[in-house]
């Protein structure tokens, strides 16, 4: 395994991997990242379509029997990360940081504590520059979790709730990406999706993150909406935009590609269709 270093972040494609797969590897990266022997790294890929349940989850998130989904091809999984339930799908990029949270930024007080809310504002914003990238406007709506697109004006900066309910149930604001943390002694681990050309019809069989009337879309779809001609970027694209825009708004510096092979995974495997 790749030592540890003082700054810098490694970016690992990994293709499409099974939901529990990466559930496991994300629990040993932990530990290795904690033990010094791999650098801060962002895991980037897709998984195959599966709900996955946070520690907020609650029965009605689900509005029908798990083998319901389970005959559509769905997989319903549990997880340790925060948040409610929330839809992967092939199409959709989804980036775990495995980021030792102490090295970085300005952290509050003493006794071990981790600025969350600041590693959460950071992905935000570096979440919102890679879709402004393209033209997409978005942002963070206080009280509603995730990043929500706007077709209209750009969300303010005070957007929240109730401010943005009229748009939200209207549809003119809508969820693109959603962000989903476990913070362990210290290390980051799940992290965040965002919807690029993936099926957005599963998120309709669900209270996506708990928030009713929850319209969904992505980055397809917010480019036909402006009448884009040319094709949305790939999955592999924005990640690497993604990468290097949360890089430095972390601080860690340039950011490098290092193979699965050398964090003790398999080659990346290319999404099916």
């Amino acid at each position: 395994m790749t030592p540890d270093r003082a700054d810098g972040l490694s970016l690992v494609e990994l293709g499409e991997r099974p939901y529990q797969e990466m559930l496991a590897t994300q629990e040993r990266l932990v530990e290795a990242r904690r033990r010094g022997e791999i650098p801060d790294l962002l895991l980037a890929l897709e998984h195959p379509a599966t709900y996955t349940r946070g520690r907020r989850s609650e029965p009605g998130d689900l509005g029908r029997a798990a083998e319901w989904y389970r005959k559509r091809g769905i997989a319903v999984c549990d997880t340790p990360r925060g948040g409610q339930v929330t839809y992967h799908g092939h199409g959709q990029l989804v980036v775990y940081p495995i980021i030792d949270l102490s090295r970085i930024g300005a952290q509050p007080g003493s006794g071990g504590r981790i600025d969350v809310a600041w590693f959460v504002a950071s992905i935000e914003r570096a979440m919102t520059r890679t879709l402004g990238r393209i033209g997409i406007q978005a942002g963070p709506i206080a009280g509603l979790t995730g990043l929500w697109a706007s077709r209209d004006d750009p969300l303010p900066g005070d957007a929240d709730a109730e401010s943005m309910a009229g748009k939200v149930a209207a549809g003119q604001v809508a969820k693109i990406g959603s962000i989903g943390l476990l913070i362990s002694r210290g290390i980051s681990s799940h992290g965040l999706s965002l919807n690029v050309t993936c099926d957005l019809e599963p998120f309709e069989w669900i209270t996506s993150c708990g928030i009713e009337q929850c319209r969904v879309t992505s980055v397809a779809g917010e480019l036909l909406a402006a009448g884009a001609i040319d094709s949305p970027p790939s999955v592999e694209e924005l990640g690497r935009d993604l990468a290097g825009r949360l890089a430095a708004e972390l601080g860690l510096g340039p950011v490098d590609r290092l193979d699965p092979e050398a964090i003790g995974l398999s080659p990346a495997a290319t999404p099916t269709a």
